[in-house]
């Protein structure tokens, strides 16, 4: 019984030894493969740039198969045109032996593969998306493309001819009708010319009352819309100072960290709103190409769900400041991008007037 009970003891042991083991491994995979490089790439298509020699597919998104040469070079030359001759951050989400797929940002905090789907050149690889925060970004990027037929989705229309002979026909017997038509109309007209007049002022009343309602909802999206986005800097701001001032806490060599005798938790992101934004996708348009970009980038960096890292006693300081110092400076980054929307709204004068 003795030797049963040590034996079964041994086998446990062994289990949850390859267990910590294996988790381990998984975790540094996962570090390795979260890291952000900064990288001189040049477009090789629609979805995959090169670095050197080592090809780098566009995280988030994939080929639709364009088969038109001018279709496909277009795309090419969008690419290009967006990542310039600056380098770009490119945060490597998986590498096999062929390429390594990377989600890319160039110098002005634009998503490469975003701004691909909203010109229409790709869709949306929902295997590599599925359940992370840039899913619904992502989707409605492509929904948007979609909506205003650009790209790929740009339906052309081709007409079949016919013969001669029977243009000749057609033509001769719709010259009979044009004619009939004319007489009739000029009968109309005469008798009835200041009821046209009457149509057409009515029609220009009506058209010039739906350039109103449409400019007056243009002014309340954009008023809402410009409200969140500075509701949502107060927050940053708000985030910015307690963190610095842990991080301070943190760097004070003459004071032991507080989180060594009774741990502490650190929230990875500010918490922000996206109410206004998710609700009103469709009316994204109103405010022109360029704003609408912007704003859509800004909202792809909130998550929906803030996540949290526990700073254990056991940690050690150097990673505990670590920690600290990235969400300080993701922050940061946040409340730049906001600055810079802020002045958007209020050059094209649709600021809030909170």
């Amino acid at each position: 019984m003795r030797r049963f009970t040590n034996f079964f003891t041994l086998t446990l042991a062994i289990i949850m030894t390859l267990s910590i083991q294996a988790h381990a491994q998984k975790e540094e995979k996962q570090q390795q493969e979260e890291k952000t490089y900064k990288l001189n790439i040049r477009a090789v298509d629609e979805v995959t740039a090169l670095n050197n020699k080592t090809i780098i597919k566009l995280w988030g998104i994939e080929s639709s198969g364009i088969s038109d040469p001018t279709l496909k070079l277009k795309a090419r030359v969008n690419l290009d045109n967006i990542i310039g001759n600056e380098t770009v951050s490119c945060t490597l989400k998986n590498r096999t032996a062929e390429m390594a797929v990377a989600q890319c940002v160039n110098k002005d905090d634009i998503d490469l593969g975003l701004h691909m789907l909203q010109n229409g050149f790709a869709i949306v690889n929902r295997s590599e998306i599925y359940g992370t925060v840039f899913e619904q970004p992502y989707i409605q990027a492509e929904q948007m493309a979609q909506n205003k037929e650009t790209g790929i989705w740009n339906k052309e229309k081709t007409q079949e001819g016919s013969s001669s002979r029977l243009m000749l026909t057609v033509s001769f017997i719709l010259l009979i009708f044009i004619v009939i038509a004319f007489i009739a109309l000029s009968i109309f007209i005469m008798r009835g010319f200041q009821k046209v007049i009457e149509a057409q002022n009515l029609h220009m009343d009506m058209a010039a009352k739906e350039r109103a309602l449409k400019e007056q909802e243009r002014k309340i999206f954009a008023s809402m819309m410009d409200s969140e986005i500075k509701a949502n800097k107060s927050k940053i701001e708000a985030y910015i100072m307690v963190y610095e001032e842990l991080l301070n806490a943190l760097k004070d060599t003459e004071k032991s960290p507080k989180y060594k005798s009774t741990g502490d938790i650190v929230q990875k992101q500010p918490a922000l709103s996206r109410a206004v934004f998710d609700r009103n996708t469709d009316k994204l348009d109103f405010l022109g190409n360029q704003l609408s970009s912007e704003i859509i980038h800004f909202y792809a960096r909130i998550k929906t769900n803030a996540e949290y890292e526990n700073l254990e006693p056991s940690m050690e300081l150097s990673d505990a400041i670590k920690l600290v110092e990235k969400a300080v400076n993701n922050a940061h980054r946040l409340d730049q991008i906001s600055d810079r929307l802020i002045d958007n709204f209020e050059e094209a004068g649709l600021a809030s007037s909170v």
